[in-house]
């Protein structure tokens, strides 16, 4: 694994996972979360690995514990991801000179002793969004419950619904886009009145007086 990003008053840290291991470890945890919260995702956890970067989150008095993780897809050269299969009138963003445009935040899942730090989920996204702006991808495709879109929406995360609720791992969702871009604006205009959001902004910009840089 690679340490991506570490609290300096907390054990909490955000790795980018590099083998397999590391990598069916997580997809235990994302079966997990998905047996727990009722979806039905068949066999895409294990489907995409290939193609999927994967960033972990742990916590615990020894940073040790695996807390949960997010599940990036890249697309093939044509921009066609998954959720096209499905909503196959959604934009596509084909890649340029060889580089992706564009990905899908496929999972995004934290156990339960983790959920209810709404900041341990702007962990994961600031380390998914300094990796899409280092390799030129601009725009996020991501699947969302109505239930949950308002809660995407309070933490500041800019979607827009470019598709119709369907079905989905067994819950009617819709299809959002995320432009990056839009994430450093939000950013920067929250953490004008929040310290949660300057923390976040800390992490992002790596900002040394707020957290310690990995080596």
């Amino acid at each position: 694994m690679q340490m991506l990003w570490q609290e300096a008053e907390s054990a909490a840290s955000v790795v980018r996972l590099t083998n397999a291991a590391e990598v069916r470890e997580l997809v235990a945890v994302f079966a997990a979360i998905a047996a727990e919260q009722g979806w039905e995702p068949g066999g895409a956890l294990e489907q995409y690995t290939q193609r999927s970067v994967y960033f972990a989150l742990r916590g615990g008095a020894w940073g040790t514990h695996l807390l949960g993780g997010l599940q990036l897809l890249l697309p093939e050269e044509s921009g066609t991801l998954p959720c096209h299969i499905l909503w196959p009138t959604a934009p596509l963003y084909p890649s340029r000179n060889g580089k992706p445009r564009c990905a899908h935040l496929a999972m995004l899942g934290l156990l339960g002793e983790a959920r209810g730090h709404r900041l341990h989920f702007w962990h994961l996204g600031i380390e998914m969004w300094r990796f899409c702006i280092a390799v030129g991808i601009t725009t996020l495709f991501i699947e969302v419950t109505p239930r949950v879109l308002p809660l995407y929406q309070y933490l500041g995360w800019p979607l827009t619904i470019c598709g119709d609720t369907l079905l989905h791992w067994g819950e009617e969702c819709y299809l959002c886009t995320m432009e990056l871009p839009d994430v450093a604006q939000t950013l920067l205009r929250r953490a004008q009145n929040s310290r949660h959001y300057h923390r976040i902004i800390a992490q992002a910009f790596r900002l040394e007086s707020e957290f310690k840089l990995a080596a």
